[in-house]
Order: C-alpha cells, then structure tokens, then sequence
C-alpha cells in the first residue's frame, strides 16, 4: 500500500465521506484521528468539517444535514456542493478497511506538511543574531507535525483496572520495601511518597542556604546507587539513569559534593590538601565508585525548559530515565515569545512544561524542581514554609504533584550558607550548633497528589552535605 499518489489519495477520502454520509458511526470511530485540513480535497476537507460541527451538536450525519448546514455558511460554500455530496452518498460500498484508509490519507497529510517544512528551512535565511530563537521555531514546528497523527486517547476501565492491578502486583513482589517509583533513599519519605513515582513533579522548595541542593543530590545519589545495585542481577536495569540539570553549579562542584557525601571526607579546597591517608583511600575509593554511577549531567547555566525538553527526549532513545532533578527552577527561561511576558506568565509556562515533560510516554520518569521560596517567609520568623510562599507563580503549586519544603526544626537561625563553603561562622539554631553538630531538618510533605502529607525529620550533615535518616529508639 505504500507509494500512494495524489489521485489514489484523493479517492481513499472520497471513499471516506461517503461512509460517513451512509454510516454515522463512522465519524465516531475516527473524528480523533482526522481533521478537515488532513484531506488533500479543500472541497472534502470541507464536507468533513460540516459534518463533524453536526456531530458535536448531536444532529444526525446524512446528505440532507450536510447541506442545510454548508446552506447556512456562506464561507463554507463551494461550487455545486450539494450535488457533490449527493454524489458522494450515491457511491457507498461497504467498507471494511475505515481504519487502514484513514491511516494512509493522515500519512499523506503528514508528508505534505515534511515537504513544506523542508522547503520552509531550505528558503529561511538564518541570522547568527537570532539563530537560537529561530531554531527553536523550527524545532516547535517539526514537533507539531510529527505530534499530529491523533490517538484515541479514550481508555475502557477494564484495561485501567487491569494495568493498576499489574501495579500493586509489581509493588507487592518488590523485595526493597515496596516501593513502586524511584526510593528516595530515605525509608520514612518512602512510606508516603511510595517512591517518586514515575510523571510526578516535585517541588523541593526552601529559603536560601538551607541545603535544597544537598537534599536534592542526595535523592540522585541514591537513586543512582539503588540502580547500580539492581544492575547487578537485573537486566532490565541496565539502562536506567539520572539525570541532573545544574543551572547554579557547574559539574565538577557536583562532582566534589557527591564525592564528599559518599566518602564522608570534607573536601573543600581548605581541606583537601590536610587529609590523611585513610581519608585519601577513601577518597580514591568513593571516586572510584561515583565514576560507575548512571549519572548524567548537564551544568548548562543558560537553558531554557525547551532545551531540558529536547535533552531528556534525546536520552530517552536510549535510557530509561528514573529520576531527574532541575537546579532551579526559577533560573530556567522559557521561549522568548514566553519571556515577554511578565515573570509569573513565564514561570507559569514552565511549571506546565515541567509537568507536560514528567508526563511525556516516551520520558514518563519524576522530576525534582528545586523552587526558591518568596521573602515573605522572613517575616513569620520560626513558622514552617507554606504553599503561599512559592516565589513567583501560584502554578507551581497547582501543576506539581508533590510540594515539599526544608527548614531547620525550631528555625532560629537568621544566616544560611549552604552554598558558601569557606565560611568559618558558626550558625546557632536553638539547639544544635551548625558545623560541628548535625542540625535536625524537617523536609514537610505539604501537598501530595496521589497520597497522604507529613514531616519526617533528617538530620544534615553540613559539612559533608549529608543528609541521614533518624534513628527511633527501639530501631535498627
């Protein structure tokens, strides 16, 4: 069937219009798949739009309809219309093959629209002053032709029941914990996240300096571990990764902090050239083993949430993709058509985007979007952040799955530096001593999707930018 020319196209539509004209319930069947301008015929693409404008008003589909309704639409007129569609109506024969020709004429329509795209790039003159923004266009464009080809996205409960069904099956034969979505490496945020699952996007959000970066490296760190772990008698896991967008740090400062982390060893620059040579085996052990981790990473410091789009599509060709953390959110720029517009409209868009990608079939993984948290935190000194003190957009809140904040239990603290490496002032909270003791956090779970919300507390360690789980009396 393949190599079909415009006359043959042509008939494969005038077939089409003739079923529908004689039987109803065939524009039911495929009104998701076609659309008036689909059709190489201008005349039939018309007859297809009446006839679908009937549909959706619940009037009957048969010649008489279609042409009282092109009778009362001027701009819709076409020469001797109504003894075409008469016409077309005479010429039924029973069709068996509705779906295989309304594949072929969406495959057509679709190589028209590559055709006119490739003559589009070969005429475009691109400008080196505007060459992003111009093939951003063209990538838009070319998405939104291969995108076209529509699926019936209506699904029966019983192919719903059944993949839920394979679900709690999968969590239920799991030996590490039970966990369905990717393990947080924390037991306790587990039990009510069930993992990050796969198409969420999550909020980690807190003031400045409090460690949403260490907390959010932390996530990576032991997804990549779990990972690497399963790859040992999973093949399946083979192919799994993390990927992890830095727009504030560049790879090898997240390098040093994993390492740090993982080898428990301060390895700032004051530091380093002091170790001893236990510590120094460490070192080179712990490097040792970051370098087999499924890390990906890009420090881009200029991306917009168009490029992480087209990277994460990139690396889904070839990886499963289980956990992706975006460093931050608020430094992320949209489409220069978006950031026009006023700030809140931009991150809007990308809140939307965020989730939009999270969701993508072909990328389906949870995405960590670290989140600064407005100034007005700082006049309820003492309080736990709320969903109000989101910066910038109130879409965050609405298109993320899960929202959860850090702060300091019983926060007195009035300087952070997390992000400051060298400083040598210790910051008091009410109890512990930041810097020589490890300060209790409360990572707050204030909106959950699909679950229950709560606080577990974690004790961080500052100068390792470890975060560790608290062990309850009574606990292994």
């Amino acid at each position: 069937m393949a190599n079909f020319n415009e006359k043959s196209i042509s008939s494969l539509e005038r077939k089409i219009i003739s079923d529908i004209l004689n039987d109803p319930e065939v524009l039911d069947n495929i009104t998701n798949k076609l659309e008036p301008q689909d059709f190489l015929n201008k005349e039939l693409g018309i007859i297809f739009s009446a006839a679908q404008a009937l549909n959706k008003e619940s009037k009957g589909v048969d010649p008489h309809t279609v042409i009282n309704y092109l009778d009362s639409h001027d701009e819709l007129q076409f020469d001797e219309y109504s003894d075409i569609v008469i016409s077309l109506y005479n010429q039924f024969t029973t069709s068996v093959d509705v779906d295989d020709h309304v594949d072929l004429i969406k495959n057509a329509s679709i190589k028209r629209k590559m055709d006119a795209f490739a003559a589009k790039i070969v005429e475009t003159k691109f400008d080196p002053t505007v060459f992003a923004d111009q093939m951003f266009n063209m990538e838009q464009e070319f998405m939104a032709i291969a995108g076209s080809k529509k699926n019936i996205k209506l699904k029966k409960i019983s192919d719903v029941t059944a993949s839920y069904q394979d679900k709690l099956n999968t969590i239920l034969d799991q030996s590490n914990g039970g966990y369905f979505g990717t393990s947080s490496g924390y037991k306790d945020i587990d039990k009510i996240t069930n993992g990050f699952q796969p198409g969420d996007l999550i909020i980690l959000a807190a003031r400045p300096g409090v460690g949403k970066t260490a907390l959010a490296l932390n996530f990576l760190l032991n997804a990549a571990e779990d990972i690497k772990r399963k790859q040992v008698n999973d093949q399946s896991a083979k192919k799994d990764v993390v990927v992890m967008f830095s727009l504030e740090m560049g790879a090898e400062q997240l390098c040093q902090r994993l390492i740090s982390m993982h080898s428990l060893i301060d390895l700032s620059y004051r530091n380093i050239k002091n170790i001893s040579s236990s510590e120094w085996h460490a070192f080179t052990d712990s490097i040792t083993q970051i370098n087999e981790l499924p890390i990906l990473i890009d420090d881009s410091s200029d991306i917009s949430i168009l490029d992480i789009q087209s990277q994460l599509k990139q690396i889904s060709n070839n990886y499963n993709i289980k956990l992706v953390v975006v460093d931050y959110l608020q430094l992320l720029r949209g489409p220069k058509s978006i950031s026009q517009m006023n700030r809140q409209q931009e991150v809007a868009f990308i809140s939307r985007t965020l989730k939009a990608i999270a969701r993508d079939p072909k990328i389906n993984a949870p995405i960590i979007a670290i989140a600064q948290l407005s100034r007005a935190i700082e006049q309820r000194r003492g309080d736990r952040p709320m969903l109000s003190d989101l910066r910038e957009s109130g879409a965050i809140e609405q298109d993320a799955d899960l929202v959860t904040f850090i702060s300091y239990k019983n926060n007195e603290t009035e300087n952070f530096a997390d992000e400051q490496d060298d400083k040598e002032d210790m910051v008091k909270t009410n109890d512990y001593q930041i810097g020589n003791m490890n300060p209790i956090v409360e990572y707050s779970i204030s909106k959950h999707r699909n679950g229950p919300t709560g606080i577990v507390e974690l004790t961080f360690n500052k100068q390792f930018g470890k975060y560790l789980e608290i062990i309850k009396q009574g606990e292994n």
